[in-house]
């Protein structure tokens, strides 16, 4: 008999939320043995206003570099994600997009063999929330597979 799922997608944003989704794709993927992969898009707007400002880095060596505060908010997201998956034992995969949030998860999941996405319901602080919101309802829309929109943690 085939497993339910086999390839989960879910979105990164270096939220809490994000992450609280992962947790869910994890847990799902331990229980269906299916892999795993993440999905980093930055919308083309904000990838305009910020590919150029840099940030200064200094170097475990002591050497001192410029990256830009995109790629270095991205190598942190990235780095989380694969010691989350090291931590659980799973290999996560992690992709990065410029363009819209819903329509690069959207084509990376017709382009495999994805049959679950998982998202937040809210993102990145109060501004967000809207565009973040919109991004799951979109996905909720759009997607030709399942789709789980995880719910923040109730403040206690």
């Amino acid at each position: 008999m085939k497993s339910m799922f086999s390839h989960i997608l879910t979105g990164v944003d270096g939220s809490k939320e994000s992450f609280r989704a992962l947790d869910y794709a994890l847990s799902i993927a331990k229980h269906y043995n299916c892999k795993v992969d993440t999905m980093y898009s930055i919308p083309p707007r904000v990838y305009a206003e910020l590919a150029d400002r840099e940030i200064r880095v200094e170097e475990p060596s002591g050497d001192v570099k410029f990256i830009s505060m995109l790629q270095q908010e991205e190598n942190n997201i990235r780095d989380l994600i694969h010691e989350i998956g090291e931590k659980e034992g799973i290999s996560i995969g992690f992709h990065t997009r410029v363009g819209d949030p819903v329509d690069s998860m959207i084509e990376y999941v017709t382009t495999g063999e994805v049959d679950l996405i998982v998202v937040g319901s809210t993102g990145k602080g109060m501004a967000d929330r809207l565009i973040l919101g919109s991004v799951s309802t979109g996905i909720v829309h759009k997607s030709p597979v399942p789709v789980l929109v995880t719910k923040p943690e109730a403040e206690k």
